[in-house]
């Protein structure tokens, strides 16, 4: 699984807290009308009705995810608090954005070091651009990126086929691009294209703080 630890969970969290708990598959889904089903059906279980409650409650302040035997929530601090204080017992581990990467837009990603040690942006393509770009801006993309290899990068399969024509077809994909100024003339050509651009920083920063419980 991709770990989102230089950027903040869902453009907003800090902090993602982990429990191990048995039957947290049986919150799903995390409807109202599910989570008091659970308190109906299991009043003697006091960890699942508080789990509910908690849900129910703070759903609009969080974003979580149940999963088989674990429990996972996007929250603040304060929160995470909260939730590791109410379930001790379960608590597996607690992993938190360094703070400097609040600072970063939506689309811009924190690093220690560039994508192959110089490449600033990540363009990524819509999906079946095949249906968006026709032959002609297809092939001007590619003589593009041929002109310029040593500020272009294409390391997925399924988008050098398709660029180079081996191909029909491109479901998904991305490639990178050195610097700014390149990023016109792609526009240019393609962007019916693409779907978005991604700008890498390289930020000096801690190594994300992690707690796993003892």
């Amino acid at each position: 699984m991709r770990k989102h630890h230089n950027k903040l969970y869902y453009g907003k969290y800090r902090y993602k807290t982990i429990f191990k708990m048995p039957g947290s598959l049986m919150f799903y889904p995390t409807t109202d009308k599910q989570l008091a089903w659970i308190k109906k059906e299991y009043p003697d279980a006091p960890d699942m009705n508080k789990l509910a409650d908690f849900i129910m409650q703070h759903r609009d302040s969080m974003r979580f995810r149940m999963q088989d035997k674990k429990a996972i929530f996007y929250t603040n601090e304060s929160m995470s608090e909260d939730l590791v204080g109410s379930f001790t017992d379960y608590h597996d581990k607690t992993e938190i954005v360094d703070p400097k990467f609040g600072l970063l837009d939506k689309d811009t990603v924190g690093c220690d070091r560039l994508p192959h040690g110089k490449y600033q942006y990540q363009v990524h393509l819509k999906k079946d651009i095949h249906k968006h770009i026709n032959e002609t801006e297809r092939q001007a993309l590619w003589e593009f990126v041929e002109r310029n290899v040593d500020h272009c990068l294409v390391t997925n399969k399924f988008v050098l086929d398709y660029l180079e024509g081996k191909s029909p077809y491109c479901y998904h994909g991305y490639f990178y691009v050195q610097a700014e100024k390149f990023l016109t003339p792609i526009y240019m050509i393609a962007q019916k294209g693409i779907d978005k651009v991604i700008k890498f920083v390289e930020v000096k920063h801690e190594r994300n703080k992690k707690t796993t419980r003892a």
